[in-house]
């Protein structure tokens, strides 16, 4: 609905500033003919004010009528028939007149008929009278006929009307009708105009700062990009380093590693207990009573602990079960 107000104010507005234009072209190339009317390229138009020339062959009141603008010598050299536009004088008012020429006459002192025009003082006095009258134009005392002659006729009808075109502009050329269709339109058109540029650069402020707002968010946002993958670049470049040499875990000794380490220091011991030794010192009262309290303690942490899940074999206990295997065969090839 908006779109198409604006559309239709846009088609108002430029048909009244064609308008305009038109009419100031007109004003602007328009000069001044010999009788002191607009002259635009030898034409003149006039607004029909009565009905004295309606009909079939006529104007209405109301039409716009194109007149050939002409020259004094032309203007005498008219004819019966013709629909002439010249300037009266009724009363002590002068205007314009467009009526039909019935009859070209002489003055009553001399009187020469030349094609059925009356010539006096060399030049013709035309009779004129409407379409739409009975009686001919009369002076206003109505002692004679109101002549024209051609220091007093304007132009000839080219018999081109345009309905009720006439009536539009004249009420233009009233004080009442420019202001209603040209003034206050025109006014519209400004403020209508000045609403839409105002409107236009509020719109561009705001573009312009989402646009800044926009960029800068942008380019935080292509900053953060940017850390994020040096962050990356030096996180691969650090993983393909040469990681520094770490020393190996020593070897883990196999049960029969061990079992043979636990077989050679049985050997040891038993060499070394065949030497003669030193006969074991005595223990004093306080060494038994320690170590009593000591056993002692033992079992009673033995009986309170929960029993635990069979732990794995240690190195000491395995080199006791390789002692006892041994010392197991031992026996048994002895007694073979």
């Amino acid at each position: 609905m908006k779109k198409a107000l604006s559309i239709i104010a846009s088609v108002l507005v430029t048909v009244i500033v064609i308008f305009a234009v038109i009419m100031t072209a007109m004003v602007i190339i328009s000069t001044k003919s010999e009788s002191g009317m607009p002259n635009l390229f030898g034409k003149s138009v006039f607004f029909v004010k009565t009905d004295s020339m309606q009909g079939p062959q006529g104007f209405n009141q109301g039409d716009l009528i194109v007149v050939d603008l002409l020259t004094e010598e032309e203007a005498d050299n008219l004819k019966v028939g013709d629909v002439i536009t010249f300037w009266r004088v009724y009363e002590g008012e002068k205007y314009l007149e467009t009526h039909r020429i019935v009859e070209d006459v002489y003055t009553p002192y001399k009187k020469e008929v030349v094609d059925g025009i009356l010539i006096h003082g060399g030049h013709k006095n035309y009779v004129t009278r409407g379409d739409n009258t009975i009686d001919i134009d009369y002076v206003s005392d109505l002692s004679g006929p109101d002549y024209a002659n051609a220091k007093s006729v304007v132009g000839k009808w080219t018999g081109v009307a345009i309905p009720k075109i006439g009536s539009i502009l004249d009420f233009l050329q009233q004080p009442t009708g420019f202001l209603i269709c040209v003034v206050i339109p025109m006014a519209v058109f400004f403020f209508y105009e000045a609403y839409r540029f105002i409107a236009t650069l509020n719109d561009r402020k705001k573009q312009s700062a989402m646009a800044a707002v926009s960029g800068a968010e942008e380019e935080i946002k292509a900053k953060a990009i940017a850390e994020y993958i040096a962050q990356q670049q030096a996180q691969a470049a650090a993983s393909s380093a040469p990681a520094p040499a770490q020393p190996e875990p020593p070897k883990q000794k196999t049960e029969e590693e061990i079992k043979a380490a636990a077989v050679a220091e049985f050997l040891a011991q038993q060499q070394a207990a065949q030497a003669p030794a030193e006969p074991p010192k005595p223990k004093t009262e306080e060494e038994i009573k320690q170590e009593a309290i000591a056993e002692f303690l033992a079992k009673q942490q033995t009986a309170q602990a929960p029993v635990e899940p069979p732990q794995p074999k240690t190195a000491v206990e395995i080199k006791q079960e390789a002692i006892a295997e041994f010392l197991a065969k031992q026996a048994a090839d002895s007694e073979k």
